[in-house]
């Protein structure tokens, strides 16, 4: 029977310390992540908390990072983590108040549901059903994806932009407001698409890394319910804010030249009949971007107005042919995402 090496980051809450411990556990082809720290617990060290029920990926309290990543420790074998990185590193969840070794408190990413408002509003005017409310199989095909979450806060705990915006409602409730703006026995449908497309920490904040798509153990796929969520609320008319404004520059400013141009960037962000006007909200808003201007210059990652030529001719009529091909498509799901990173590499040809 082989030795496998496990060093777990622990919480000691009674005297505020953090630390890492190494335990040596013997074992056997198939056995998990969840399965070691149960001989941990039951052989070495009675004192190591963490979270389990189920242990068939269902109820998603197993949750935890392993090598960095977070996961259900009952869904990951041993001799998959330790290809990954051995000796395996397993830690409490990120973006969430420790409570004690592996154990995290979970209150804040479960308020993002109720924040998003996760439930079904049924239509005023239609009397109750006998049975239950329902819905032909294609408008589930829709969003059933997003029905699939078990809660896990794995996607939460990856994000990059929970990290450091508290206000961030997150992937999982998120995906769940998708599942809801697209359920067709839904009632509140604008007005979700408007609170999450206004909202801090709405729609716009997600910074497409992907995190969270890689860290979801059922395929809720939270980014892409977020992206098309963007789609539905531009087409719905809900494009006053900082977030559309912000994509529309981009997206205009890659067309154009072939390639991102920074220096209009905030401009167009912020909103360039709100400047001329002499919007004071939208002046407050140019100056916060000042401290980043600064860095940007230091570094010289900012463009000059002589750089701003972007791609080549060719380089451009190929990003081009992208975009018109991407706008050809009803959703953002039937996008080949692997095939257009390819051509745009090729398309801008190291400029």
């Amino acid at each position: 029977m082989a030795q496998q090496e496990f060093i777990i980051q622990r919480y000691n809450p009674d005297t505020d310390e953090s630390y890492e411990e190494s335990f040596n556990v013997d074992v056997q082809p198939g056995q998990t992540v969840l399965d070691s720290l149960n001989a941990i617990k039951w052989e070495q060290d009675g004192t190591l908390s963490f979270r389990m029920s189920c242990r068939h990926a269902i109820c998603g309290s197993c949750a935890m990072k392993v090598n960095g990543q977070s996961m259900l420790s009952c869904q990951t074998q041993v001799d998959a983590a330790a290809e990954r990185g051995d000796p395996i590193r397993v830690g409490p969840q990120g973006n969430q108040h420790v409570i004690k070794d592996l154990v995290v408190d979970v209150e804040k990413f479960l308020l993002q549901f109720e924040r998003a408002e996760t439930w079904l509003e049924p239509y005023e005017d239609q009397d109750p059903p006998e049975r239950e409310y329902r819905q032909k199989v294609e408008e589930f095909d829709h969003w059933s994806h997003a029905s699939t979450c078990i809660h896990c806060g794995a996607c939460y705990s990856d994000c990059t932009v929970a990290a450091v915006d508290e206000n961030f409602l997150g992937p999982a409730a998120l995906a769940k407001a998708y599942r809801f703006v697209m359920d067709s026995r839904d009632s509140k449908r604008e007005e979700r698409l408007q609170f999450l497309s206004e909202e801090q920490g709405g729609i716009w904040d997600c910074t497409r890394c992907y995190m969270c798509v890689q860290a979801c153990p059922k395929d809720v796929l939270p980014m892409d319910a977020i992206m098309e969520l963007r789609t539905l609320a531009i087409e719905a008319g809900h494009v006053n804010n900082h977030g559309v404004r912000h994509h529309k520059g981009f997206m205009s400013g890659v067309r154009k030249r072939g390639r991102l141009d920074e220096m209009m960037l905030p401009v167009q962000s912020v909103g360039i009949g709100r400047l001329l006007t002499g919007n004071l909200a939208a002046h407050k808003e140019m100056m916060d971007y000042t401290p980043g201007a600064i860095r940007l210059l230091k570094s010289r990652k900012l463009l000059t107005i002589a750089q701003r030529h972007g791609a080549n001719a060719e380089g451009r009529e190929q990003i081009e042919r992208i975009f018109e091909e991407v706008e050809a498509e009803k959703h953002h799901h039937d996008v080949d995402a692997e095939a257009f990173g390819a051509e745009f590499e090729t398309a801008i040809g190291g400029h």
